[in-house]
């Protein structure tokens, strides 16, 4: 997959599918315009192409009281679109200034100068251009114009849900993390660095991995214990990991903390990826050290029960 991060290293080839859109999270939902990208761009052997935005245009134009919270950082979306079978990325920089043009200069300027549009693909909700003034009517009107074809596809639902990331967002940020991940697809997943810690974890017996999160805009779950994946050098291990501010030891900041069960090496400056399956509990404050450890052993029994069930049905 050829990756591009300028406008200005897009070589002009030969015609292409397009798609635009944030892509935050890679649900079904997206899964579903990609694939309409693709059998559109199947019958003339067409590049299949994504356009996104760094950073998320919320940032940039929205208010700065409430920052987007992020499914994907730009390096999951990448490996994700990869995966899916994308021909070329195109991360366009966001800004106040691209922000300011209007629909009509986008498609000119960048599906038909740069990518040579020919079939465009967008999902039911889609908005492009200055203050969002694109909608997929204008968008129909420009395609007759321009001499290219747009297509919608609707929304997917599942229990009479939409597949969305806000719903996605709301669930996570309840704890609900089982049922994200079925609106998801997969299992959230959280990258980031092992750093030192104050090292009480491995003081009762429980050592954790501080993990400072890659991407400081990536959604952070509601605080709790969850049963978890933790990828280290491409080999998973189930564990558990604690959200929260420690309050048995009176920290104020908020910390992530997996214990990785049977691991045994050194964690420190170590980049992990944390997958999460299952919410346990809420974080609460414990009556001292010894309560804690009792505790913190029933939450790792119900890790290794809620695995073992979840391979058996996953088989």
């Amino acid at each position: 997959m050829k990756i591009y991060r300028q406008l200005a290293d897009i070589k002009p080839g030969r015609k292409s599918a397009v798609t635009v859109g944030t892509f935050d999270g890679f649900h079904p939902g997206h899964l579903a315009i990609l694939n309409a990208l693709f059998e559109k761009a199947a019958p003339s052997d067409l590049r299949r192409v994504l356009v996104t935005f760094h950073p998320h245009p919320r940032k940039v134009v929205g208010n700065p009281d409430n920052p987007p919270q992020l499914l994907n950082s730009t390096d999951e979306k990448i490996a994700m679109a990869a995966e899916a079978g994308i021909d070329e990325l195109l991360i366009i920089p966001f800004t106040k200034e691209f922000a300011a043009h209007s629909s009509e200069e986008f498609v000119r300027h960048i599906l038909l100068e740069k990518l040579n549009v020919q079939e465009m693909i967008v999902g039911y909700d889609h908005h492009f251009g200055r203050n969002r003034e694109g909608s997929f009517e204008a968008l129909q009107e420009l395609a007759e114009k321009y001499k290219f074809h747009v297509y919608q596809v609707g929304a997917q639902e599942e229990g009479g849900e939409v597949f969305s990331s806000s719903l996605v967002r709301n669930l996570l940020l309840e704890g609900k993390v089982a049922e994200a991940n079925r609106y998801l697809g997969y299992a959230y997943r959280l990258r980031g660095t092992v750093v030192k810690g104050d090292g009480r974890g491995k003081g009762i017996g429980f050592p954790t991995a501080n993990i400072v999160v890659d991407d400081p805009d990536k959604l952070i779950p509601a605080k709790g214990v969850y049963a978890v994946e933790v990828g280290v050098d491409n080999i998973l291990y189930d564990g558990m990991m604690n959200i929260g501010v420690r309050p048995t030891f009176e920290y104020d900041f908020l910390t992530l903390e997996a214990n990785l069960f049977n691991f045994k090496d050194d964690l420190y400056d170590r980049a992990i990826e944390v997958r999460l399956h299952h919410f346990i509990r809420e974080e609460r404050k414990f009556n001292g050290v010894n309560e804690l450890v009792e505790q913190l052993n029933k939450d790792k029994l119900e890790c290794e029960k809620y695995f073992a069930n979840w391979r058996t049905k996953n088989v």
